[in-house]
């Protein structure tokens, strides 16, 4: 039953049931619908399922979900959003935001073949002739052994051709790749859409505003537009000061930065007059306690050569006669 209800509504719309009068024409911007599906290129429902039987219990799991789109892919969805009045700015903005998560996956495998790469080389680990690495999918493998070539041998005779190019994975690879150049061409487009939109809906605004005041004179309508213009003049105004005030605290931490550095720079010449200080100090006390020591010496000699001397005297002089 719930299969049947997801066919119809893949094919007919969830409000299959409602006739079209009753039909807003914007069902296409609920939440529960694939908006890649809509601008016609789902990367998750291409490559999930597939990626995932790929990986090994070792491997991270991959940002794209592994169970593919969950969102609805409804033709009849496809078909109101083509057919809306403001399709352009739509398919503008549902194409960036594919943009962004194709440069999401392709920076995965960029980043997977980069990651072995780096280990087999940290490691020292040579690839073997039948194992490979794709830089494009970022996926390593092995080639087949050719039939009846059992053993050990890892020579090219041992195995089958290279076909990876033509494997499922590796070909969604290269359409994601292709459709990520394709919609990085598209970028200055979609900035004049932007900007086509924007001033589209401040012009329905002063409709609006000018329909809620019916009889408006030719004059109130050109200070109307005289205030537009202020405003829009005040507007640019203020954001040149916020930048000219942004630039002004750039220069002012730059310039802190460059006190900080002087600062480091004085203290580490403060450092070496201090240790040039102590060298100094611990210089002079050596030459002190060695003058000391010099000193010491020749008193202790001067005094033993006056006790030799003395020893001298009392040897040559004769003894004194007794009374």
């Amino acid at each position: 039953m719930n299969k049947a209800k997801a066919l119809l509504d893949s094919l007919m719309g969830p409000s299959r049931d409602q006739s079209r009068r009753d039909k807003a024409g914007n069902e296409f911007k609920e939440p529960n619908v694939c908006k890649h599906y809509l601008v016609g290129f789902c990367p998750d429902q291409m490559l999930g399922k597939k990626l995932e039987a790929l990986r090994n219990e070792f491997e991270r799991p991959s940002i794209v979900p592994a169970e593919g789109c969950k969102k609805l892919h409804s033709v009849a969805m496809r078909g109101e959003f083509q057919q809306h009045p403001e399709v352009d700015k739509y398919r503008a903005e549902y194409e960036e935001s594919l943009l962004r998560w194709l440069e999401a996956i392709v920076r995965e495998a960029d980043s997977k073949a980069s990651y072995e790469k780096k280990k087999r080389q940290d490691m020292d680990i040579e690839w073997s002739y039948h194992e490979r690495l794709c830089d494009l999918c970022g996926i390593k493998y092995k080639l087949e052994k050719k039939d009846g070539m059992l053993g050990s041998g890892t020579g090219p005779e041992f195995f089958k051709d290279d076909k990876h190019s033509e494997d499922v994975v590796h070909g969604i690879y290269v359409k994601i790749r292709s459709k990520m150049e394709e919609l990085k061409a598209k970028e200055k487009e979609w900035a004049k859409v932007r900007k086509a939109s924007a001033s589209a809906g401040r012009s329905v605004d002063r409709q609006r505003t000018r329909s809620r005041e019916p009889g408006k004179s030719s004059e109130q309508e050109s200070r109307s537009r005289q205030r537009d213009r202020e405003r829009s003049r005040s507007r640019s105004r203020s954001r040149g000061r916020e930048e000219k005030e942004k630039e002004r605290e750039k220069e002012k931490e730059r310039e802190r930065e460059r006190d900080r550095a002087r600062e480091r720079e004085r203290e580490r010449e403060r450092e070496k007059e201090k240790e040039k200080d102590r060298s100094r100090s611990r210089d002079d006390r050596g030459s002190k306690r060695n003058g000391s020591m010099k000193r010491s010496r020749s008193r202790s000699r001067s005094r033993s050569r006056s006790g030799k001397k003395e020893a001298r005297k009392e040897k040559a002089s004769p003894p004194t006669p007794p009374p």
